[in-house]
């Protein structure tokens, strides 16, 4: 029993040092990262590009490994923003190869993208 005891300031220090890692994440965090929905109800979304509207590069997908299944959402973060850029393509691949681009989106007025 005095072991437990003993081990519950450890255990509260690791649990505040997690929440104050989480949320000086959130605090740096870009105000151009946005919410992802798929509101398609018949595709999944295996790939999502985000690259500024003056550019041709799509760069590197965000999603990484995961996938977006019809009706979820996920939060973008990404790193290729330009300072003092606001405008922002958004390109989606399904599975099975189809696409989706969203182009000129302001990323500055907006938190959330939604396709559809």
């Amino acid at each position: 029993m005095i072991r437990r005891l003993a081990l519950l300031p450890i255990l509260a220090a690791l649990a505040l040092v997690f929440v104050a890692a989480s949320d000086a994440r959130v605090a740096h965090a870009d105000p151009r990262d946005f919410t992802l929905i798929n509101a398609n109800p018949s595709v999944t979304l295996t790939e999502v590009y985000v690259g500024p509207s003056s550019s041709s590069d799509w760069g590197d997908d965000v999603l990484g490994q995961d996938v977006l299944l019809p009706g979820e959402s996920v939060f973008i973060y990404f790193t290729r923003f330009t300072p003092d850029n606001c405008l922002y393509d958004i390109r989606v691949v399904y599975v099975g190869g189809g696409e989706g681009v969203l182009y000129d989106v302001n990323l500055c007025e907006i938190d959330t993208v939604t396709f559809r």
